[in-house]
């Protein structure tokens, strides 16, 4: 049994909270080399909800450096040609961690993952290199996943256009979530600390709604972390398919009962949910097994026709300017990349009704 802690917080307390995460997880950094390791999804300031306030990565710096100079920051944004440094500078990391920030984009290896699903994978060098990573993921909704949190943020190891990639190559939701936890078991950060001061709900994980928790969770499990931050959004942890594949990976508990929890705990109002699952758990079985079949709407009213869904965004290169974007629905394999990227919240998930019928040819 791991310990998780939540406590409530906002940016003044960033330091004391850190402090008392070190203390209860008996962090040792002496002589060792440090990556931490945030969500940069996109370049997006902070405010937006869409990465980890880079004011929380900041105090967890320094309270690094308070044992050991070795302490980088970095992260692989998403998309296939994107600039990690100007994304980085974007979202407000390169003012947070100076002359610590790393492009750990410059250089990355091919690794054996051990998986069914894909055999290589191709990450930061640092990854394998480093003594000790601190995982800090943004607590938020995920069109695709469900929920994205500890084990869905080190998806970030792996560099830009080898991640858009795996999109194809996995080819459907539940192989896309068993190759996160193979490439998570693979190297498990040695602490995780969640940022849910300012948290997104419904269709996340960049244009989904804003919702102030004020929490932050933490332990050396990332996946119990997860559990518990999903038993604290109002949601049930057997709804989320990471956990069952976590769980028969043995990467941590699912049940509540099981993981010590202590601090601020508490079940919030619940969480808006994306609408791939805003289901219940029969529809959401039906639904994970065919969400393949969904295609990105486009809102024209918030296009700027700025190409970065046609150049970055989509791995299957299914999308073409005409002036609008244009999805070849031939080649769309429903990544939802493009939601994610499109810096206009432009691309969207159809709502649920539009959903069922493009999906089942009901409502």
């Amino acid at each position: 049994m791991s310990t998780v802690l939540v406590r409530n917080a906002t940016q003044n307390d960033y330091a004391a909270v850190v402090r008392e995460i070190f203390e209860l997880c008996e962090v040792d950094l002496t002589g060792k080399s440090v990556l931490i390791k945030p969500n940069i999804l996109t370049p997006m300031p902070p405010e937006s909800g869409a990465v980890t306030d880079p004011q929380l990565v900041k105090a967890i710096l320094e309270a690094c450096l308070e044992q050991t100079a070795d302490v980088a920051v970095g992260d692989n944004p998403g998309g296939l040609q994107g600039n990690a440094r100007d994304t980085a500078g974007a979202a407000g990391f390169l003012d947070a961690a100076g002359d610590h920030y790393l492009n750990i984009s410059e250089t990355g290896e091919w690794v054996d993952l051990d998986s069914e699903i894909v055999q290589k994978v191709f990450v930061s060098t640092i990854i394998g290199e480093v003594d000790y990573i601190i995982n800090v993921p943004k607590l938020k909704t995920h069109v695709l996943t469900g929920l994205t949190g500890c084990v869905k943020n080190m998806f970030g190891s792996i560099i830009g256009s080898s991640k858009s990639r795996l999109h194809i190559d996995t080819g459907h939701p539940k192989r896309f979530t068993q190759m996160l936890i193979d490439l998570y078991r693979r190297r498990p950060p040695d602490l995780n600390i969640m940022d849910g001061v300012l948290a997104m709900e419904g269709n996340g994980p960049s244009h989904g709604k804003l919702r102030h928790v004020g929490k932050i969770l933490a332990g050396t499990n990332g996946m119990e972390v997860d559990v518990v931050a999903t038993c604290m959004i109002g949601w049930q942890p057997s709804e989320i398919k990471t956990f069952e594949l976590g769980s028969e990976a043995g990467l941590g508990e699912t049940e509540l009962d099981k993981i010590d929890v202590v601090g601020d705990f508490e079940i919030l109002e619940p969480f808006e949910r994306p609408v791939t699952h805003a289901l219940t758990r029969e529809e959401a079985v039906e639904i994970f097994e065919a969400i393949t079949s969904c295609r990105p709407q486009l809102n024209e009213d918030l296009c700027t026709m700025c190409g970065r869904c046609v150049e970055e965004a989509c791995p299957a290169g299914a999308i073409s300017l005409d002036p609008y974007p244009v999805i070849d629905g031939t080649k769309c394999i429903s990544c939802f990349c493009c939601v994610e990227l499109c810096p206009e919240g432009a691309m969207s998930v159809p709502d649920t009704e539009k959903l069922w019928n493009m999906m089942f040819g009901r409502t």
